[in-house]
């Protein structure tokens, strides 16, 4: 049975996991616990964070039909606008009815991949944690739907708590959503309209992916299909799929 848990009962199940889904179930946790719009749930050989109606799905092992189909209820009686998931859950949960679903890739950084004679741009000229309000008009350029207040809200708030930090190079960005147990998700690559086809944000990633392998870090991004060929110029490869369910009214 799928039921509530606490934050140290997660701790335990998450214990040294650095994958995608336990980055982003920890870092919402390291920085929300005890806030009503953030829960914890597992079942056996699953482990849900919550975060207002996003949920990451993460499983261990192959999970038993029974499991699933508890999944399956969670979610039909949860309430959730999107659900992120393994390949091999989501196409379970496919078979039980959820049709509502989009692939992405997950690559991950390899500073060999950069070809020889490349010169980075070095670390220090990218801007850590600038103004938040320097960042999002181009944030917005690239995502036009992330309102401001949100975004500002929820990013300051992860890196006054240790887990998230916003890089700016030449009008791109990135952000590290969660930077832990030797490994960092990247999300929200973006650059200003100014500074497309400059460069800026493939050579701001390569510098930051060589970084954070120097530190013994592992640098992963989820990204649509059609981007994969960008990230690979970035120095990234295609180390596995995710997808992400969505609720009946989405």
């Amino acid at each position: 049975m799928i039921t509530r848990i606490d934050r140290k009962t997660a701790e335990r199940l998450l214990k040294d996991a650095n994958d995608v889904f336990a980055l982003k179930i920890a870092s919402n946790m390291q920085a929300y616990d005890g806030y009503d719009f953030h829960s914890l749930y597992a079942g056996q050989g699953v482990l849900i964070g919550r975060y207002y109606n996003d949920l990451v799905i993460r499983t261990k092992g192959v999970i038993s039909e029974e499991t699933a189909e508890e999944l399956s209820l969670f979610l039909r009686v949860c309430g959730f606008k999107s659900a992120l998931c393994g390949t091999e859950i989501g196409m379970r949960l496919a078979g039980l009815g959820w049709d509502k679903m989009e692939e992405s890739v997950l690559l991950k950084f390899a500073g060999s991949l950069i070809p020889q004679g490349e010169t980075l741009v070095p670390f220090e000229d990218i801007a850590v944690n600038p103004a938040l309000d320097e960042v999002f008009p181009v944030i917005r350029d690239g995502f036009p739907d992330v309102e401001h207040d949100g975004w500002y809200t929820d990013i300051n708030h992860k890196i006054r708590h240790g887990v998230a930090n916003v890089y700016l190079y030449k009008g791109a960005t990135v952000t590290a959503a969660a930077d832990m147990n030797g490994a960092v998700y990247l999300t929200l690559l973006a650059s200003a309209k100014e500074a497309r086809g400059t460069g800026a944000a493939k050579n701001m990633l390569r510098s930051l992916g060589t970084h954070f392998e120097k530190t013994g870090k592992e640098a992963c991004i989820l990204c649509r299909e059609e981007l994969v060929p960008f990230y690979n110029k970035a120095g990234f490869y295609v180390a596995a799929k995710a997808m992400t369910i969505y609720g009946a009214n989405q």
